[in-house]
């Protein structure tokens, strides 16, 4: 199974991921930058199937997730569930804008990360492990 990923604004396209490597390396990259990124995840060939949105903030160890299309239809996305934040705002920039989350989205980056590899080996399934809300944020 392999993955789309969308993330850095100056590429001509999408990156591949096709292994649990290429994965890393990606959120190694969102990982290691100075502010709170996110990639979007979506299954190669099938980008209507399911989308996953991982945001790390390396920085601080935390990061948030967003699946929508995946699992159950009678609610069409769901937010991770975590701590609530300190902050005023949970905000994560998507190829340079803003994306909001609520307050109680973010979770110990291990926890992201984790979910991410298990959307890309169950070919876009919705993470389980995750607390998840449902978006009526």
């Amino acid at each position: 199974m392999a993955l789309v990923a969308w993330f850095d604004r100056e590429a001509p396209g999408p990156t591949q991921v096709e292994t649990a490597a290429d994965l890393d390396a990606v959120l190694d990259v969102l990982a290691a930058t100075r502010r709170p990124n996110l990639v979007e995840l979506t299954v190669a060939g099938d980008p209507g199937r399911a989308v996953l949105n991982v945001g790390l903030d390396g920085a601080r160890g935390r990061g948030v997730l967003y699946c929508s299309g995946a699992t159950d239809p009678s609610v069409d996305a769901y937010y991770s569930r975590g701590a609530k934040s300190d902050d005023a705002e949970t905000i994560y920039y998507y190829m340079g804008s803003d994306t909001e989350f609520p307050e109680d989205a973010e979770l110990p980056i291990s926890e992201v990360r984790k979910a991410a590899h298990q959307f890309l080996s169950t070919g876009g399934e919705r993470p389980d492990g995750i607390d998840w809300q449902a978006d009526d944020f």
